[in-house]
């Protein structure tokens, strides 16, 4: 367990071991991060949320066990923002259709300082029974609790819904005709996208190097590796270009896909993470850096562009101040707990797929969604 900067974690998938538990703590921030919130009761970082489903092939009917229908159980991972007392414990219950209660279990918790340290859970992967899972769809409700015995409090710090859907996998006869994979739907977070600054983390040290931040863009696609495999962002201002991720020198794209088990899907969203190298957002040490486009020295208007199979499939528009600063205050108004900077994005034409357009409204992030987000 290492301490790290907030602004580090753009973590939305955050990859960790199942069930592991990671405490992180701020430090060595740029002058453009937010100020440390002053808080005593923990808060979940909404933005951090993921819940998965994990596909049993078999399904249990009165404690008799039916191999030919495939059913599903939840798992969760979340973080939360401190602080939070010793003696804690973190737990999920779910709810199934209809509000009718289902599971619950808790979480690994651990003890946490203050509102500039975080920890991160993962619960429900193995801690639900077979016999438990079910063949339900439709709207599920979760709620996040935090008991504490020695204090004789039991709070609960988040509450939300996911929209559950299945797909049939398998040859088309009437053995398999129950073998569905199920899923929850994110079509909500492709209009959502984030930009942020991430320095570099010092060798042998825990520290980060600010002085010659890099600039970063996290955006959603809803597809499978083979349709969203080719994609690259461009940034321009003033309508030039000033940085891509087409060549390796300038930047690279790394993806992170929700997982919906072994089975192939047609229903994966998947995050871009686009690292523009040839992008800064200032330059402390020159004499050590190469040249690179300063946002710093550079205010205005941005827009990003990104090539998805040579067509064009997102834009999306941001503001630099003459600081260098582009934050909309969107993160700090939803209390995400971190001071990632989020805009909209413009979905252009059709390689998602079919997806719910109006899901960012209502939906997003669990039926809790933005304040002050902009219409995409």
């Amino acid at each position: 367990m290492q301490p790290r900067s907030r602004i580090i974690r753009l973590a939305f998938l955050v990859l960790s071991t199942a069930g592991s538990a990671i405490w992180l703590a701020r430090q060595d921030q740029p002058t453009n991060v937010m100020a440390a919130q002053k808080a005593t009761e923990p808060l979940i970082a909404k933005d951090s949320i993921q819940v998965t489903l994990r596909t049993h092939h078999d399904y249990y009917r009165g404690g008799q066990r039916d191999e030919n229908t495939w059913s599903w159980t939840p798992r969760i991972k979340y973080r939360v923002n401190g602080p939070i007392a010793s003696g804690s414990q973190l737990s999920v219950e779910f709810t199934l259709p209809g509000n009718r209660p289902w599971v619950k279990f808790d979480c690994n918790t651990g003890e946490v300082a203050d509102r500039d340290h975080w920890w991160e859970t993962e619960c429900g992967n193995n801690d639900v029974p077979d016999e438990k899972a079910v063949t339900e769809t439709g709207v599920v409700g979760f709620t996040i609790k935090l008991r504490n015995e020695l204090a004789g409090s039991d709070k609960t710090l988040f509450s939300g819904k996911i929209d559950v859907g299945k797909f049939h996998y398998g040859l088309d006869l009437p053995k398999f005709k129950n073998n569905f994979v199920y899923y929850a739907n994110y079509d909500w977070n492709l209009p959502i996208a984030y930009v942020f600054l991430e320095g570099e983390r010092e060798a042998h040290s825990s520290k980060i190097d600010w002085s010659f931040p890099e600039f970063k863009v996290a955006v959603w696609f809803k597809g499978t590796e083979q349709t969203t495999n080719k994609v690259d962002a461009y940034l321009f201002y003033q309508g030039q270009e000033v940085g891509n991720t087409a060549s390796t020198e300038k930047g690279t794209v790394t993806d992170e896909v929700i997982n919906l088990g072994s089975e192939s899907s047609p229903n994966e969203w998947r995050r871009k993470k686009f690292w523009f190298n040839t992008v800064r957002g200032w330059d402390n040490q020159p004499q050590y850096h190469i040249k690179a486009h300063l946002l710093s020295k550079n205010p205005g208007e941005y827009e990003i562009k990104i090539l998805q199979n040579g067509h064009l499939a997102r834009t999306a528009r941001f503001t630099v101040a003459p600081n260098g600063k582009f934050g909309n205050g969107i993160a700090q108004a939803n209390e995400l707990g971190n001071d990632r900077v989020i805009v909209p994005v413009q979905i252009i034409g059709d390689q998602d797929g079919g997806w719910d357009k109006d899901g960012w409204r209502t939906k997003a992030f669990f039926s809790n969604p933005l304040t002050g987000f902009p219409n995409p």
